[in-house]
């Protein structure tokens, strides 16, 4: 190959830089893996994938309605149910004797430091059951036209909600009383606390997870249908914060997008892919997921 002046040179050094790049990137996201559980709420499965040795991976079958999971310890995982919530062991996911199946409409299930089970409904109902699933406590957020996803309790004792209508963060006290809203560019689904007091949000249709200020100002995000618009992105509601700061985001496909983009998403804090899941054998749309490697 000849060149007839020192600028080819240059752009020929600099293309070849770019492309050597473009082929690292691919190759780490192709090696990198994960071992997660995450909830398929079209065929109502919890499935655990391990990358790392596939024969230990499982499909499990649930209750309808299924939103929210906990890890409790090494080998045992809360999930919600649309009745209510259950306990499963994490290595085989064998239903264990814990459960609550007396509610309607439970959209996130959370196990106290006390022993006791927060269990909160669409309409924002919020329910304490004791360690043998008896109702002790109940009550009602105080906001009108409330479509609540999943709840989190901050260390004041307050509940942080990820709202759908309004298309929010809330934080309201475990009595009902409203403390603050947060408005979202898009419906919320799983909202989380950071050390710095900033709260990162899923927004929906957005597709983004954002980050707030604790004023609510959007001080940045990973995602976006707009920013990554070859990786099909439809509906972001669940997602995970890695130890390393990076967000797997789950991609929701039930707007009749099954089989046609990767079910979940790494992105570094500078919004780059990092690794990416799809397997439309074992899931059709996954709601949420709990990186557990």
């Amino acid at each position: 190959m000849k060149f007839t002046s020192p600028l080819c040179v240059v752009v020929f050094i600099i293309c070849l830089a770019l492309a050597c790049n473009l082929t690292l990137r691919a190759a780490e996201q192709t090696q990198k893996r994960h071992r997660f559980v995450c909830i398929d709420n079209k065929r109502n499965n919890l499935i655990l994938v391990d990358q790392f040795k596939p024969q230990r991976s499982w499909t499990r079958q649930i209750p309808a309605g299924s939103r929210d999971i906990q890890i409790l310890d090494k080998s045992t995982l809360l999930v919600s149910h649309g009745n209510g919530a259950a306990e499963y062991d994490m290595c085989t996911g064998t239903p264990l004797t814990w459960k609550v199946d007396m509610y309607r409409g439970i959209q996130s299930a959370r196990r106290l430091q006390n022993g006791n089970t927060l269990l909160a409904s669409i309409l924002g109902v919020i329910y304490t059951v004791g360690p043998t699933g008896e109702e002790i406590d109940k009550n009602t957020i105080k906001k009108s036209k409330l479509d609540l996803r999943l709840v989190r309790l901050l260390e004041n004792g307050n509940l942080l909600i990820g709202a759908k209508s309004p298309s929010a963060v809330l934080e309201t006290k475990i009595t009902g009383e409203l403390v603050r809203t947060l408005p979202l560019p898009g419906k919320g689904y799983k909202a989380l606390q950071l050390d710095n007091g900033h709260i990162l949000a899923s927004t929906g249709d957005e597709v983004k997870v954002v980050e707030m200020d604790k004023t609510g100002k959007i001080v940045s995000f990973v995602g976006g249908k707009d920013v990554h618009s070859d990786l099909g992105l439809d509906f972001c509601s669940g997602w995970d914060i890695l130890k390393n700061g990076n967000i797997v985001m789950v991609n929701w496909l039930g707007h009749g997008k099954h089989g046609t983009a990767p079910h979940l998403v790494e992105f570094s804090r500078d919004n780059k892919v990092a690794w990416k899941w799809e397997d439309h054998k074992i899931a059709a749309q996954v709601t949420n997921v709990k990186v557990l490697k």
